[in-house]
C-alpha cells in the first residue's frame, strides 16, 4: 500500500513539490477508507475537504447524471474549498475507496504558499469546465 506522501506526489498539482514539502502535506492529511456505495460528497452540501483518490474508483454525478469517473491520483473538492460554496457534484464510491483528505485549514495555507501548485490546479479546473461545456 502506498503511503499518503507517495499518493500525493503522483498528483499533477503536487508533482513539482520537493519530497520534504510532500511529506509535510501528507503529515497533515487524513488517510481514510470508505466502503462501496458510500456517498463522500453531496451536491449542494457545504464542503471543506480536498480529497485525492489513493485506491479504488468513484463516480461523480451532477443532477443525477454521471459526469465522470475518478480513479487513483484524481481528486475532488477543490472548488468548494476555493470559493466556500456548496458542492457542485455528488461523489459516490463505486468500489472500496482509499482517500487522502486535506481539510481547509491545511489546504488553504498550502495553496497560498505554493502558487505553482495552484496554477496547475487552475489549469485542471479550466479543462474540466471546457469538458463540461463540450458535453452540453
Amino acid at each position: 500500500m502506498s503511503t499518503a506522501a507517495e499518493v500525493l506526489a503522483q498528483v499533477p498539482i503536487f508533482s513539482m513539490l520537493s519530497k520534504r514539502e510532500v511529506a509535510k502535506l501528507a503529515e497533515d492529511a487524513h488517510d481514510r477508507t470508505f466502503e462501496a456505495g458510500t456517498v463522500l460528497t453531496e451536491q449542494d452540501a457545504f464542503g471543506t475537504i480536498f480529497t485525492v483518490i489513493a485506491d479504488g474508483q468513484a463516480t461523480v454525478t451532477v443532477g443525477g447524471k454521471t459526469a465522470r469517473v475518478l480513479k487513483p491520483g484524481e481528486f475532488f473538492g477543490e472548488m468548494a474549498l476555493i470559493d466556500r460554496s456548496p458542492r457542485s457534484a455528488t461523489v459516490t464510491a463505486d468500489t472500496q475507496l482509499r482517500c487522502i483528505m486535506l481539510t481547509q485549514p491545511v489546504f488553504r495555507p498550502f495553496a497560498m504558499s505554493h502558487p505553482e501548485a495552484m496554477w496547475a490546479l487552475l489549469e485542471l479546473m479550466v479543462q474540466r469546465v471546457r469538458d463540461a461545456e463540450a458535453r452540453d
